[in-house]
């Protein structure tokens, strides 16, 4: 069976409290309240070129989403690891 995981903005903690309480006896559903706030690093003028083509923890389309609406729900395969956020 497929497992659903919520991510809810963090300007949403109602709903994220909902959301716990709703699914807290589902072992199918994981809520949580997305804490990222933006980039780590702090660009600076001497830094080399960066190495890497693309941020690997970026979602684009999950953090376009969450700007939108105030929460996305991902499925995945039963087998699937839970996805790095």
């Amino acid at each position: 069976m497929a497992r659903h995981l919520f991510l809810v903005s963090r300007h949403e903690p109602r709903l994220y409290e909902y959301l716990l309480e709703r699914f807290r006896d589902d072992g199918n559903v994981e809520v949580i309240l997305d804490r990222r706030r933006g980039g780590r690093r702090r660009q600076s003028q001497n830094q080399e070129s960066e190495r890497r083509r693309s941020d690997r923890r970026t979602r684009r389309e999950v953090d376009l989403e969450l700007q939108v609406r105030s929460h996305v729900i991902l499925t995945l395969p039963e087998d699937d690891p839970p996805p790095r956020l």
